[in-house]
């Protein structure tokens, strides 16, 4: 397993799924050092698709990341979190997962997570020739 770099919020990859440039070049050229929450992994898998086969395919794109799970040290995280800025629960989980794991959160939705000590990125804010961070 690769050290990873990089935590992807769910709206990275539901731009990817619409079939978004910028989305798509930064997971192609980060993949293998991106992670994703169960959070996400949740709310990717929640939108409804326009059938079973097209699910299973985001599924099998969704296992191509490490997934983690929310745990102890994760909600303790979220709990400091809620008392500096009241954020929507799994945003919070989502940042707090950054946190604990020392990742770069990759979100186009930069202003929900600047009042948090982490490093956010918006690849939409780079160039095609500068989305790989690493």
């Amino acid at each position: 397993m690769t050290d990873n770099e990089f935590l992807i919020d769910s709206n990275i990859i539901i731009y990817h799924l619409n079939g978004d440039a910028i989305a798509t070049n930064f997971l192609e050229r980060n993949l293998e050092i991106s992670a994703i929450s169960q959070i996400t992994y949740i709310e990717v898998l929640s939108f409804g698709y326009s059938s079973a086969a097209e699910e299973s395919q985001v599924d099998e794109l969704l296992k191509q990341f490490t997934v983690y799970d929310i745990n102890h040290d994760i909600s303790k995280q979220a709990l400091i979190n809620r008392k500096i800025k009241k954020i929507k629960l799994p945003d919070n989980l989502i940042v707090s997962t950054a946190q604990v794991h020392g990742l770069t959160l990759v979100t186009r939705n930069i202003k929900d997570f600047n009042h948090f000590e982490v490093k956010v990125i918006n690849p939409f804010a780079l160039t095609l020739d500068n989305a790989k961070m690493g």
